[in-house]
């Protein structure tokens, strides 16, 4: 008896979770950036080399998160588009979006 090999069935909505991903941190970047710029201004008293820590490490932390976010989205879209790979990518594009919005909520913890 001969049996065909089953191939994994292909994910016609694979590009739902990366596209919304992506919509969500093009949105986010005016926030982020806004409030990125100012806290840079609130730095211009104590300078670059005399500022707390509880300045610099914000201001360092907030483009690492959302660059994270950006790999994040990007990796889920190039996942495999296979229905079991499903899960996988809309956990990765959520997270993304996550880390990108965790953005304002470091800024505004900064204080001298």
């Amino acid at each position: 008896m001969n049996t065909l090999p089953v191939r994994p069935q292909r994910d016609p909505w694979w590009w739902l979770p990366p596209l919304l991903g992506a919509a969500a941190l093009g949105s986010l970047f005016l926030v982020d950036f806004f409030f990125y710029s100012f806290s840079v201004m609130y730095t211009d008293s104590c300078g670059p080399d005399h500022c707390p820590a509880s300045v610099t490490v914000p201001l360092s932390a907030a483009p690492v998160l959302y660059g994270a976010g950006i790999l994040l989205v990007l990796l889920s879209a190039l996942l495999p588009w296979r229905l079991t790979v499903r899960p996988t990518r809309i956990a990765l594009a959520a997270t993304g979006v996550a880390s990108a919005a965790a953005v304002v909520p470091v800024l505004l913890v900064i204080h001298r």
